[in-house]
C-alpha cells in the first residue's frame, strides 16, 4: 500500500484541502466543490487528525494556513496539476475536447462553473490543458483556448470575451492595518507589500503597468519574490501578506465572499481574454463553447 494511501485514508481529504487552501476560505471551498462548510471542515480535521499535522490556524474570524499547510498545499497543487496534464495527454481522442488556460483563470473562473459547462457541451468529455506561459501552446494540442492579449494570435482565430479590468486586493485585515479602502489613491500603494507575479512572456498587467497608468514609476525593491502563477498570488493576498492586483472576473467571488477587498482604482488595458481556436471552420463544440462563456460574460451571443 502507497504511503499516501495509508497516511490519508481517503484522497478526496486533499482535494478538499487544495480547493480550501487555493481560495483561503471554507465557505468558497464549499461552494466550488458543491459541499456545506461544515462537511469541508470535518474533511480538513479528518485530514489533520490522520497525518498529526495542523494545516490551519483558526482564530474567531478567520482560517489560514500554517507553514506545513503551505509546504503541503504547494506539493498536492503541483501533483494535481501533474495528473491533469497526464489526463490530458491520453485523451488525445476525437469524443474528448482539450480546453487549454491558465491556471488563474481556470481556478479562479472556469472551475466554479465546469458543472455548467459540462451539461450545455451535452455529453462531449472535457478536458482543460493549464499552461503558464504562451510559448507552451506551440508545443501541445487543444481545440480551444483562453488567451489574453490584444486578439492578434497566429494561427488561431480569435473572438474576444471580455477587457482586462484590473485593481488592486487586500485582505481585509491588512486593509484595515495599512488603512486601504476601495478610495485609496494609487501613489499610496507604491511603498506597500506589492506581490509580483513573474511576467515573462506572459501578456497580462504587472504592478509596473499598473502604476504607469496613473504616471507613477514603481522603484524596484530589493528582494522582490516572484510568484510563478496567479492562484499563488492570491493565496499570499488571502493570508494578509501583500497588495495583489486583482483581474475583476477572476476575483468577483472572492471579494463578494468578504475574504479579499478592493483596496484601489480601476485600469482597463487594451488586451482582452479571447477564446481562441485553430484556423479552419468553428465546430459545433466550439460554438457551444463560445456561446455559453459570453453567457456567463454578459456578452452577446455569436
Amino acid at each position: 500500500m502507497r504511503e499516501i494511501v495509508r497516511r490519508v485514508g481517503r484522497i478526496q481529504r486533499l482535494a478538499v484541502f487544495e480547493s480550501t487552501a487555493r481560495l483561503g476560505s471554507f465557505t468558497a471551498a464549499a461552494r466550488e466543490l458543491g459541499m456545506t462548510q461544515p462537511a469541508v471542515t470535518r474533511q480538513i480535521r479528518s485530514l489533520e487528525a490522520a497525518i498529526s499535522i495542523q494545516l490551519f490556524r483558526r482564530t474567531s474570524n478567520r482560517s489560514e494556513l500554517t507553514d506545513a499547510g503551505r509546504s503541503l498545499f504547494r506539493r498536492v497543487s503541483e501533483g494535481f496539476t501533474g495528473i491533469e496534464q497526464a489526463i490530458v495527454d491520453l485523451s488525445q481522442r476525437g469524443d474528448v475536447f482539450v480546453l487549454a488556460c491558465n491556471p488563474g483563470f481556470a481556478q479562479q473562473w472556469l472551475v466554479p462553473r465546469l458543472e455548467d459547462l459540462q451539461h450545455t457541451l451535452d455529453g462531449t468529455e472535457l478536458r482543460l490543458w493549464l499552461f503558464d506561459r504562451s510559448s507552451e501552446l506551440d508545443r501541445g494540442h487543444f481545440d480551444a483556448a483562453i488567451q489574453v492579449g490584444s486578439g492578434e494570435f497566429p494561427g488561431v482565430n480569435a473572438h474576444r470575451l471580455f477587457e482586462e479590468t484590473v485593481y488592486p486586493v487586500a485582505s481585509p485585515s491588512l486593509a484595515k492595518t495599512l488603512s486601504l479602502t476601495k478610495g485609496t489613491k494609487p501613489k499610496a500603494l507604491l511603498d506597500g507589500p506589492l506581490l509580483h507575479m513573474d511576467d515573462g512572456d506572459r501578456p497580462w498587467m504587472s504592478w509596473t503597468d499598473w502604476f504607469a497608468h496613473h504616471n507613477l514609476i514603481l522603484r524596484h525593491k530589493p528582494g522582490r519574490i516572484f510568484f510563478n502563477n496567479y492562484p499563488m498570488v492570491l493565496q499570499q493576498a488571502l493570508a494578509g501578506r501583500g497588495i495583489a492586483l486583482g483581474w475583476r472576473e477572476l476575483v468577483n467571488d472572492l471579494i463578494g465572499d468578504g475574504v479579499l477587498m478592493r483596496v484601489g482604482p480601476t485600469v482597463c488595458s487594451e488586451r482582452g481574454y479571447f477564446l481562441t481556436w485553430p484556423k479552419g471552420d468553428r465546430t459545433e463544440t466550439v460554438s457551444a463553447l463560445m456561446n455559453w462563456m459570453l453567457t456567463q460574460t454578459n456578452g452577446s451571443e455569436a
